[in-house]
């Protein structure tokens, strides 16, 4: 006899579906073959399943337009001045708001709470790239510079590129690490080299203060590859180097129920072979039928309402230029 197969709050298996035998004996019911209906309780209920670092608290909310998940990060203020007392108060500070559909498989919700994780670990580590030029420190990676208004008037044609003394390529990089700390860290060369396609490949030690909180930047060693070594491209490689490494801690440390999916140890070729073993199978006519209705009801629900207006004309000339209507 086959054993029950369990469910979490908010799914329900499709009428006739099959329960597919496993390798290990287990028979599951794959989350293609369920319907799904979260409800604040079953939102909650996965993020109590949840686990990363404490100081990312994941809220779970609804409102009138629907459910959202929203990420609370503590931590201090970036923006306060170092001799303000509040600079060094920890407090909660709230990232945006992610909106979670009631028809979205429980999986893809864990992947929500996963990926607002990430993006809010991104949003302070890009605060904490500080650059100092004409005694002035700043944030030019940080996501609360004016778009809008870079747009309107900033124009590459006007910036003015001062006359560079002749440097060697570890003078260069260093004079550019003197004006760069991350996360209260500074920065130091540790070897140099140009390859022959001309890339040049630049080792940079990190050194961490008392004040540094980032665990990945813990005795690292950051190995950079760069088509030149100007200010512009330094910064710019070294900061897509800290997001990396800000996502792979991430991928480490994030897991449900103990298990850590985004592990860079898990073997992807066992992921593949579970994947399979889901998937490789005939249905049966009777639940065929029903398969395809139920998802197109859920593809249905998925079409955004279109008001007349200058946005549906601008998709609408687009969509033309791919889909042409059956002849």
């Amino acid at each position: 006899m086959v054993k029950q197969v369990a469910l979490r709050l908010g799914e329900k298996i499709m009428p006739k579906a099959p329960k597919v035998l496993l390798s290990n004996g287990n028979y599951c019911v794959p989350q293609h073959y369920l319907t799904y209906h979260h409800t604040l309780a079953s939102i909650e209920a996965l993020i109590c399943d949840i686990e990363y670092d404490p100081r990312y608290v994941v809220f779970a909310a609804q409102e009138a337009s629907g459910l959202y998940i929203q990420v609370g990060v503590i931590g201090h203020d970036n923006y306060h001045k170092k001799s303000s007392l509040k600079a060094n108060q920890e407090k909660l500070l709230f990232g945006r708001k992610w909106r979670v559909e009631p028809e979205l498989p429980t999986s893809e919700v864990i992947q929500s709470v996963f990926l607002a994780i990430k993006k809010s670990r991104e949003h302070e580590v890009r605060e904490l790239f500080k650059l100092t030029l004409n005694d002035s420190t700043t944030t030019p990676f940080n996501t609360h510079i004016d778009l809008p208004l870079m747009a309107e008037f900033y124009n590459k044609k006007d910036v003015v590129n001062e006359q560079k003394k002749v440097l060697s390529a570890e003078q260069e990089i260093n004079d550019t690490l003197t004006k760069i700390t991350y996360d209260h860290s500074t920065l130091s060369l540790s070897e140099v080299q140009q390859r022959p396609n001309g890339l040049w490949l630049v080792d940079i030690n990190v050194h961490q203060s008392q004040r540094s909180t980032l665990t990945e930047m813990t005795n690292a060693t950051l190995y950079l590859m760069v088509e030149d070594l100007t200010l512009n491209t330094l910064s710019r490689a070294l900061m897509q180097e800290f997001i990396r490494l800000s996502d792979l801690q991430v991928d480490k440390h994030f897991n449900y129920r103990g298990f850590h999916r985004f592990d860079p140890s898990i073997d992807i070729a066992d992921i593949a072979d579970l994947s399979q073993q889901t998937r490789k199978h005939d249905l049966a006519a009777h639940f065929a039928n029903e398969f395809s209705k139920t998802n197109q009801k859920v593809d249905l629900k998925r079409i955004p309402p279109v008001q007349a207006g200058a946005l549906a004309q601008k998709h609408k000339q687009i969509i033309e230029q791919y889909l042409q209507p059956a002849g």
